[in-house]
């Protein structure tokens, strides 16, 4: 039997499952809550205290369980008595879920489950001024960087995207890109996956050559996707192009969408391998993206940083 995680937050206490659930315990999958029955409020609560991040269903609830989370989401979002925290926490969980399930195999579900989630979080971005300093705010575990990573990008992405007058379409399109752009990196070994740690300017013309076969590697994954649109295949596969020419397609004429997806990558990247801080980051980004990026784009992109908090 199969198993597909998904993050507590996505579950929550006295609601009807629809599915079975489990949790990973002692190397053995244990039936935590059947479906028909609710997680009492101690329950839920004892899992949180205990640290369990995930639970996990059968693959053969996926759809089960996505319009559970789908009406969920739904609600949660549309509630004006629910507090920021907690829609924050809901959309992220969706989107973690959602990112994982297409790294483990990218179905069709799994795509969906990302393009709702994409959605959502623009929803609680564009609505809700604080939610990027929520988001940004967060810390997790190293085996959860990369997905941490593409919620990130995800989230900065779509804010950028909003200041500079996208419509909701697009900036959907960019947030489901946004989270699976590093899908490439599944097909990785253990060695080489350390290459996305690495800063930028210590890889060697081998490191990059390795490294960026991760763009590749993605549009490989999905192009035989009949439910990936092309313009999610271009975003994906272009994500690590600059103006110069000197990304992996030597692509020089960017969409805005594009260069918003490979600006908000390189920034997000840059804090992680670089370990420097977010207002660091930004005036060496400022000098040496000059002509990697529009000037425009850079100027609009701090004015973000500053206005959301996140430089503090």
């Amino acid at each position: 039997m199969e198993f597909t995680p998904l993050r507590i937050s996505t579950v929550k206490p006295l609601r009807d499952l629809t599915f079975d659930l489990y949790i990973f315990f002692k190397e053995h999958y244990l039936c935590y809550a059947k479906r028909g029955e609710q997680l009492s409020e101690d329950k839920f609560q004892k899992l949180k205290t205990q640290k369990i991040a995930k639970f996990f269903i059968t693959e053969q609830d996926e759809v089960n369980y996505q319009k559970f989370l789908d009406a969920l989401l739904d609600e949660t979002l549309s509630n004006p008595k629910i507090d920021l925290e907690e829609k924050v926490n809901m959309a992220e969980g969706a989107a973690s879920s959602a990112v994982e399930r297409m790294q483990k195999n990218p179905t069709e579900s799994a795509y969906r489950a990302t393009e709702k989630a994409a959605k959502s979080l623009r929803q609680v971005i564009t609505g809700n001024p604080d939610t990027l300093k929520k988001i940004f705010g967060k810390k997790v575990e190293k085996n959860e960087e990369i997905i941490k990573h593409s919620l990130n990008v995800c989230a900065l992405a779509v804010k950028l995207a909003e200041v500079k007058r996208c419509t909701e379409q697009e900036m959907d399109d960019l947030g489901t890109a946004a989270l699976i752009h590093d899908i490439g990196l599944t097909t990785f070994n253990k060695d080489d996956i350390q290459l996305f740690y690495k800063p930028k300017k210590f890889l060697s013309n081998d490191d990059k050559r390795v490294y960026y076969l991760h763009c590749k590697d993605a549009a490989n994954i999905l192009k035989e996707k009949p439910y990936v649109t092309p313009a999610i295949l271009e975003l994906v596969m272009n994500h690590e192009e600059v103006a110069s020419g000197l990304g992996p397609n030597k692509k020089k004429k960017l969409s805005l969408q594009e260069e918003i997806l490979s600006l908000v990558n390189n920034y997000d990247k840059r804090t992680i391998t670089n370990k420097t801080s977010p207002a660091q980051t930004l005036k060496d980004m400022m000098i040496d993206e000059l002509g990697n990026y529009e000037l425009n784009l850079l100027n609009d992109f701090k004015k973000v940083l500053q206005t959301e908090g996140l430089l503090e």
